[in-house]
């Protein structure tokens, strides 16, 4: 196992400036082009904003938030407040102001570092319930902000400008690996966020015991992405890239993913299915639009591909006529494919929520590995992870070498090591629930299979029980139904009825251009009534089930016609159902379903 025998997350980022010195340690896009800026530049950067905190007033264990998209700046924000000795408190931007202030107040973050305009004006509403917040600061400098409101560009400056540099140092010597580094804030799918504890211990260890699952160098190029406010993109993204010395690159926003991959040109990424699962469903659909030879030799690609596979997961040489097969499709089809993710990717890592098994078979046989792992916010977050060498497609891989996992009676998954939360802030009884002898209760349902592989079947609050008293996982049924390229998003229904159901999203803006060409309405309110469209779903669903037991079937189903989003409620920030929201929010419409019932 790799030892990391940094005291704190700024000891490894300040060691690793110095080791690696890279011009190109962070690329940024500017005036359309990506620009490369330089380790030295990071640095300082970080260096002259601890400075300028400690100028304001901040002190060491004081809690400062940090409010903003995936960029440079956050990075920057985060680094300086743990230089500072201080606790940095990630907060998704897209929160309402009534959200934000709770985790503000019941953080007791003194200040908070927002990305524009729009965030400053969210955080002015709310700032008179927040007594202890005394420092708002905005990275990008608007032409009227509050006269309270201070850019990071002034705050930068104002550190250039202090003699503090000796005080910053004694600070960053000062950071004990044990103490509390960060509060993130849980999704609150089940309820009012909770503030996970996690020390500079917790995360170093994680980078630790990830370094030997997922390789990577200062050869590398990783495209950052996922929100840094999610403890994956946090460490594995950032911490781990840093440590590593990996270039990261920023990609603009979640539009423009598909073109910064093919600027960019990444060697790895980390992501979560709902990307893989959009990338699938484009070439699915793609595929399926072509004309009639173009369609045959994907079809007969795939087919090939799909033959390959066993040996790709067994690491074993592709025999005689099939390896000739597989060439001759990867000349003519894979390898373009893969140009739209730039070309030179070794592997891209999932988490967040479960891949479906048939998209990473899919993937692999195209010549595009995809580690799925597993974890959570309290794991800092990661439990478990398929290595390039070792990768099972269906499941989340071994456990990382410093991490234990057991199965409890009940089938819950149960973990312990040293990346294991200190527990939740301020609240002890939900502390006193979650970890039990030294075990994490992850809340999952898993198994270990013979070889050590561990495969999650659904969560443990998630499991429907039907009126007939069957119990039915619904995260492989939605994962399935998923595959189908008209099926973007899909909750299934069912818990004290008597048959399954489910609600399904479908792509909107692909059926649209679809739907034109059968010369059929776009609008998604009449095609949701739209019997032929209701027909051809239906026969979707019904493929995409044929492999359930009949009780876990979909019997019926009904559209919704606007995309879920976390804006409108019914995600989360990290893109996970919020099955509660939902179901109120579709109450009709479910019992609907259900008439019949009645």
């Amino acid at each position: 196992m790799t030892e990391i025998t940094f005291q704190s997350v700024p000891h490894m980022f300040f060691e690793s400036c110095a080791k690696f010195d890279k011009p190109n340690a962070v690329l940024v896009k500017q005036d359309g082009v990506y620009k490369p800026f330089t380790h030295k530049f990071f640095k300082q950067r970080v260096n002259n904003f601890a400075r300028g905190l400690m100028a304001m007033g901040f002190e060491p264990k004081q809690h400062l938030a940090i409010m903003a998209e995936t960029r440079f700046e956050w990075a920057i924000a985060d680094l300086a407040i743990l230089s500072a000795g201080g606790i940095s408190v990630p907060v998704y931007q897209t929160l309402s102001a009534k959200e934000v202030e709770y985790i503000l107040h019941d953080s007791q973050s003194v200040g908070v570092v927002v990305s524009d305009q729009d965030q400053v004006e969210k955080i002015m509403t709310v700032k008179k319930d927040l007594p202890m917040l005394k420092y708002i600061i905005v990275m990008d400098q608007g032409s009227d902000l509050p006269a309270d409101v201070k850019s990071m560009k002034e705050i930068e400056g104002l550190g250039s400008g202090t003699d503090n540099e000796e005080a910053l140092l004694k600070r960053t010597a000062d950071i004990e690996r044990e103490q509390l580094m960060t509060l993130i804030y849980t999704s609150g799918t089940t309820g009012p966020p909770k503030g996970v504890m996690l020390s500079h211990h917790n995360l170093l260890s994680n980078v630790e015991g990830v370094i030997d699952a997922v390789p990577c160098n200062q050869t590398d190029t990783h495209l950052s992405h996922l929100p840094l406010c999610h403890v994956l993109e946090r460490m594995s993204g950032f911490y781990l890239m840093v440590c590593c010395g990996v270039t990261i690159a920023y990609a603009e926003n979640m539009k423009t993913i598909q073109a910064n991959l093919v600027e960019v040109q990444p060697t790895v990424m980390i992501s979560v299915p709902r990307l893989f699962e959009k990338i699938y469903a484009g070439i699915k659909e793609k595929a399926a639009s072509s004309g009639l030879v173009k369609r045959g030799l994907f079809k007969w690609a795939l087919a090939v591909a799909k033959e390959a596979t066993p040996y790709f997961v067994n690491g074993k040489p592709l025999p005689g006529t099939l390896g000739v097969r597989y060439r001759m499709a990867d000349k003519v089809v894979f390898s373009k494919i893969r140009e739209k993710t730039g070309g030179r990717l070794k592997y891209l890592v999932s988490g967040g929520a479960p891949l479906s098994k048939d998209i990473g078979e899919f993937f692999l046989g195209i010549g595009i590995k995809i580690l799925e792992g597993y974890g959570l916010t309290e794991t800092s977050p990661v439990l478990t992870c398929n290595t390039p060498e070792h990768l099972k497609p269906g499941t989340v891989g071994p456990p990382i070498s410093n991490v234990e996992i057991r199965i409890a009676e009940d089938g819950e998954i149960l973990a312990r090591g040293p990346n294991v939360m200190m527990g939740y802030y301020n609240n002890d009884k939900a502390t006193e629930e979650a970890i039990v002898d030294g075990w994490f209760h992850t809340g999952d349902i898993g198994v270990i299979d013979d070889d050590g592989f561990l495969r999650i079947t659904d969560r443990k609050k998630e499991i429907i029980v039907t009126s007939g008293g069957k119990n039915v996982a619904p995260q492989p049924i939605e994962s399935a139904l998923k595959l189908s390229p008209y099926i973007e998003n899909a909750v299934v229904i069912g818990d004290r009825r008597n048959y399954i159901t489910a609600l399904i999203v479908p792509p909107w803006e692909t059926v649209a251009k679809w739907s034109a060409k059968q010369q059929w309405s776009s609008d998604p309110e009449v095609l949701s009534k739209h019997a032929p469209f209701r027909e051809l779903l239906m026969h979707e669903i019904d493929y995409q089930m044929k492999d359930f037991a009949r009780y876990e079937k979909v019997k019926k189903f009904e559209i919704i016609s606007q995309p879920f989003d976390v804006e409108t409620g019914e995600l989360t920030p990290s893109l996970k159902i919020k099955r509660k929201v939902i179901n109120k929010k579709f109450e009709a419409l479910i019992d609907r379903m259900y008439e019949e019932e009645s």
